[in-house]
């Protein structure tokens, strides 16, 4: 009977604290999107039980996406369900080489995360590098026995010269992640 009471009696919604404005239903504060001075590469990315959603996307594959080396990367990331964590493993031997960076995906919220992918030589030898994107935030399990664990998706790394951009327009049916030209105020 007193929880009962408890939850009758106080809710969020008496903190001191409280902000409306930060209420996921009701009129969400957004983070204002980062400074970014040259040229950029935006690409959106949707987290849903249990995938990773990229636009633009590989062909086919939308748990894939091609972005050009040395040009930073707009990563907008949001959730369309439940809270996520959207973090990239480095290329190569990425299970033993660790975290390079993310960002946490809450409904309601937009976040967004600035990287600028930098290869080494030896990376480009078959034309590209690999980045596997994790969800780092216990999200579920399916019906089918998937779900949280095998929620995983790959960002490629091409070259910034005519070869990478061949490839990834032909992989991307054209569909390529803007450059646009940011300036800081």
């Amino acid at each position: 009977m007193t929880v009962l009471v408890l939850e009758v009696v106080y809710t969020p919604y008496d903190a001191p604290n409280y902000i409306q404005a930060n209420n996921v239903g009701e009129g969400v504060a957004q983070a204002d999107r980062p400074q970014i001075e040259g040229p950029y590469q935006v690409v959106f990315v949707t987290c849903e039980q249990w995938q990773f959603l990229f636009y633009p996307h590989v062909a086919g594959s939308p748990g894939a996406t091609i972005v050009l080396a040395n040009i930073p990367v707009l990563f907008i990331v949001r959730s369309a369900d439940v809270t996520h964590g959207f973090y990239v493993n480095t290329a190569g031997q990425w299970t033993s080489q660790g975290f390079q960076f993310g960002v946490m995906a809450v409904p309601g919220y937009i976040d967004y995360v600035v990287w600028n992918f930098q290869p080494t030589a030896t990376a480009f030898t078959a034309g590209e590098s690999l980045y596997h994107v994790q969800c780092s935030e216990y999200c579920g399990v399916a019906a089918s026995g998937l779900g949280h664990p095998w929620m995983d998706a790959i960002i490629f790394i091409v070259p910034n010269n005519s070869t990478g951009l061949a490839l990834q327009k032909q992989q991307m049916n054209s569909n390529v992640p803007p450059i646009l030209n940011g300036t800081l105020s």
